[in-house]
Parts: structure tokens; C-alpha cells; sequence
């Protein structure tokens, strides 16, 4: 009769592993899922400190001269494929971004 010794975990080891990894997924899953929020949010800001430089270098070459209403502002600022050659910034939750004519800016939005 031969014997063979086993090697190998045992279910206990086994048991320890997958709480572990439980305990590290609850973890990091959620921070993982504020950073992408978070990423998100700072685009926006980016895009629309973007936009309101823009603005001011169509008053600039204009003479002093701001679009007019927000038909203007998307055609001759956003849309202008000279200022952003990739399109026009769109914000990552799908708000448009509208173009205030009494204070001359695009407004931070809420999401």
C-alpha cells in the first residue's frame, strides 16, 4: 500500500482567502465609483473655465462685443471647429451647457 501525502489548502485557508477578498472589495468598490463621480464633476468645471475663455476671446477679436443670445454663442464659440477642433465640450452628464447673455458666461451647473 502506498501513501501519498496531499499537498493542497484546506477549506479553512480557503474560507480565510474569499473573506478577505470580500472585506477588500467592500472597500474599494465604493471609492472606486466616488472617484469616477468625482473625475465626472472636475471635467465639467474644466470644460465650462473652457468655454468662458473662449467667450472672452470672441469679445476680444469683436470689439468688445459678446454673443448675443444663445444661438449665436453655440455657432460662432462651441461650434467653432477653429477653437475646439474635437467638437464642441459636452458636459460627461449630458447637461447642455447654457450661455447666460446678462452675465456674458456659461454657469456652473448642479448634477
Amino acid at each position: 500500500m502506498s501513501y501519498h501525502k496531499h499537498r493542497g489548502f484546506t477549506l479553512m485557508e480557503l474560507l480565510l482567502v474569499v473573506v478577505i477578498l470580500g472585506i477588500l472589495a467592500a472597500v474599494a468598490i465604493p471609492r472606486m465609483a466616488s472617484s469616477a463621480g468625482d473625475a465626472k464633476q472636475s471635467a465639467c468645471k474644466e470644460n465650462i473655465a473652457r468655454i468662458n475663455t473662449q467667450i472672452e476671446n470672441f469679445a476680444i477679436s469683436n470689439g468688445s462685443v459678446y454673443p448675443a443670445d444663445q444661438t449665436e454663442f453655440e455657432a460662432k464659440v462651441v461650434k467653432n471647429t477653429a477653437v475646439f477642433p474635437d467638437g464642441p465640450p459636452a458636459c460627461p452628464y449630458g447637461t447642455p451647457y447654457a450661455y447666460d447673455k446678462t452675465t456674458m458666461r456659461v454657469a456652473p451647473h448642479t448634477h
